[in-house]
């Protein structure tokens, strides 16, 4: 790792709390592989996995978090949750009584007693405990949102409520008690106030798929035919999406709209090459073009951001906006055909390169680009997505020769300009292609060098 332990943890941490997901995950992954045991790696990345419904992924790293740190409550609460979870309610209720000696706090036993006896429907059990955990601390706000849960399943409205309501005073973002409490109110008939809480429910927690289709529900029995309808949309497409669903929002002063976002990939990320800000254009315009075949001549940072993006072009988003004529004989079979004579040999050293280079969607070529073109026009035809970030003048004019008959499509250039004036390498692009392609320039104010995009569209 070129982080060291701490300084990776702190970073994924930090992600973690700020929604970056995937970036989290990245870096706990990372540390695993230096350390497969660190109970905090193991610990937040089977949090990670159990939040996204991955409960066989994360019941392995839970249990070796809760078995190299045995007396952490937070570990003892989230392997007995995923134990939960999977149903293995026996093996739950062996691990508290292990754990009833082990030296855990009684709140962290009474919660995973009630955790156990409401998933068992022992329902006067579960809340007798939960009590109890909030006499020992009143401010567990987990604990008032399950207590109302259970008293609504006992006919408690009135005291589930007041639970509910209890649990979003101590943090009003709390979106599992708005929906909770909104469920209340839409039974006792408040329809108007069940739309204020679902709203704030799907307001602080992404993917929300349950709270959109309640919300579409109670609008349509108040007659709003046209919110309930943009209801059904959103839930909709949250359903054919990517999007973890129940991660919380932070809209405190936090807020990752306050600050900064932390770098995507930070373990492919190399200094100086001026791609921090290309990968995520790349990904986002494969995305737009849904390219078929995908070039890239130059591996590195910029690799990990087209994978992505034609893996996650498979899916399409109905949002109730699609184009029914696109999909007449539709066939996505997309390909990243990635060529690199790894003369920068530390990308073999980088964590994921080899899952990235293995993977059924990338056919990777090692070696010089300049004797592949007849070999790609063979087995690819043509590619519609060419992205080429290799070498200086001799491999522009190169791939000018040998690759603008293969281009079908778009062409992204990188390093065509220097100190904000064009430089020969877009000299040579221009020079260099037939017919009346249409181009444009990105250029990054800031940078002296690799601080440009010429795109080239063939008509």
């Amino acid at each position: 790792m070129e982080l060291t332990i701490e300084q990776a943890l702190q970073r994924a941490v930090s992600a973690h709390k700020a929604g970056s997901l995937h970036v989290a995950e990245r870096l706990y992954r990372a540390i695993l592989q230096d350390q497969p045991t660190h109970p905090d790696a193991n610990h937040n990345l089977g949090v990670l996995a159990l939040s996204a419904n991955k409960v066989d992924l994360a019941l392995p790293l839970l249990k070796t978090a809760f078995s190299g740190n045995p007396k952490k409550d937070q570990y003892l609460l989230s392997y007995i949750k995923a134990l939960i979870t999977d149903k293995q309610l026996d093996s739950a209720k062996e691990i508290l009584e292990q754990s009833k000696k082990a030296g855990f706090s009684e709140m962290a036993i009474y919660f995973s007693d009630a955790e156990i006896n409401h998933n068992i429907s022992d329902l006067e059990k579960a809340r007798a405990n939960y009590l109890r955990v909030l006499a020992l601390k009143p401010d567990y706000i987990k604990a008032y949102n399950s207590l109302g849960i259970v008293l609504q399943k006992m006919g408690k409205m009135k005291n589930s409520e007041q639970s509910h309501r209890r649990a979003i005073i101590l943090n009003p973002n709390f979106h599992e008690s708005h929906f909770h409490l909104a469920n209340i109110l839409k039974e006792y008939g408040r329809l108007e106030e069940a739309v204020v809480s679902y709203t704030k429910a799907v307001a602080y927690a992404t993917g929300f798929v349950a709270a959109h289709k309640n919300l579409a529900l109670t609008y349509r029995e108040l007659g709003r035919e046209e919110q309930a309808r943009e209801s059904e949309r959103f839930a909709k497409f949250l359903d054919n999406s990517n999007i973890e669903e129940g991660q919380p929002v932070d809209s405190s002063d936090e807020h990752k709209f306050r600050r900064p976002s932390t770098i995507e990939h930070p373990l492919f990320y190399r200094p100086g090459m001026g791609t921090e800000n290309v990968g995520g254009f790349l990904r986002a315009m494969a995305q737009m073009l849904r390219p078929k075949n995908i070039l890239e001549i130059g591996a590195g940072y910029t690799t990990p951001f087209l994978l992505e993006a034609i893996i996650n072009n498979e899916r399409v988003y109905d949002d109730g906006n699609l184009n029914p004529e696109y999909f007449n004989s539709y066939v996505y079979d997309p390909k990243l055909v990635v060529i690199d004579n790894m003369s920068l040999g530390e990308l073999r050293e980088k964590p994921g390169m080899d899952a990235i280079i293995s993977s059924k969607y990338t056919d990777f070529i090692e070696g010089s680009f300049e004797d592949k073109a007849k070999m790609l026009r063979e087995n690819y035809a043509s590619f519609d997505f060419v992205w080429f970030d290799c070498g200086g003048a001799a491999e522009y004019k190169t791939f000018m020769d040998e690759y603008w008959d293969i281009c079908s499509g778009y062409i992204f250039f990188h390093y065509t300009y220097h100190r904000g004036n064009p430089n020969n390498l877009r000299d040579i692009v221009l020079k260099n292609m037939t017919g009346n392609p249409a181009i444009f320039d990105i250029v990054e104010p800031h940078k002296s060098r690799q601080g440009s995009i010429t795109m080239v569209k063939k008509h």
